[in-house]
């Protein structure tokens, strides 16, 4: 008996030290569990984290494309603005420089005009007797100067480079 129960104390022995080891072992698995759910809830908020992140950057680049999109819009409306006002300074250009070939024209219309007037008053104090009716020579005068006007604006259609007729003034 004495050995049944030397056994059995030994069985018993054996028994606890299986139950500690299981006991013992469960403890590991529940700090690896434990270790696991922290690990997990770590890689969780890591996920949210970046998916934070991930949608401030999505905004962040809408902000930058309607950033680069208002730009694209000021400069295109800039460049309608210098085209215009590039174009008005042409027309103005343009306009100055018609005026100043009609004002050249003016002129030597007037030049015309008084060497016309000169010659005229020289003839008649020189005695010219084929001096006729005043009206006669008013009229070919007006002639003279009509045809004077006429050459003055053919040569600004033939000149379009600015430079004046022979003997005109500025």
């Amino acid at each position: 008996m004495e050995m049944v129960a030397e056994e059995k104390l030994r069985t018993l022995k054996r028994a606890r030290l299986a139950v500690e080891a299981c006991d013992h072992e469960l403890e590991d698995k529940a700090k690896e569990v434990a270790e696991l759910k922290m690990e997990r809830q770590r890689k969780k908020q890591q996920v949210d984290e970046l998916e934070s992140i991930v949608r401030l950057k999505q905004a962040e680049a809408e902000m930058f494309q309607l950033k680069a999109t208002e730009a694209r819009q000021e400069a295109e409306r800039l460049q309608s603005i210098a085209s215009a006002k590039s174009e008005k300074a042409e027309q103005d250009y343009a306009s100055m420089y018609l005026k100043r070939r009609l004002d050249e024209a003016e002129a030597e219309k007037q030049y015309l005009f008084e060497k016309i007037k000169l010659q005229e008053s020289q003839r008649s104090i020189a005695g010219s007797s084929s001096a006729g009716d005043p009206a006669q020579m008013l009229s070919k005068i007006q002639e003279l100067l009509k045809n004077v006007y006429n050459v003055a604006l053919k040569s600004e259609a033939w000149q379009p480079n600015g430079r004046r007729p022979h003997g005109s003034a500025s």
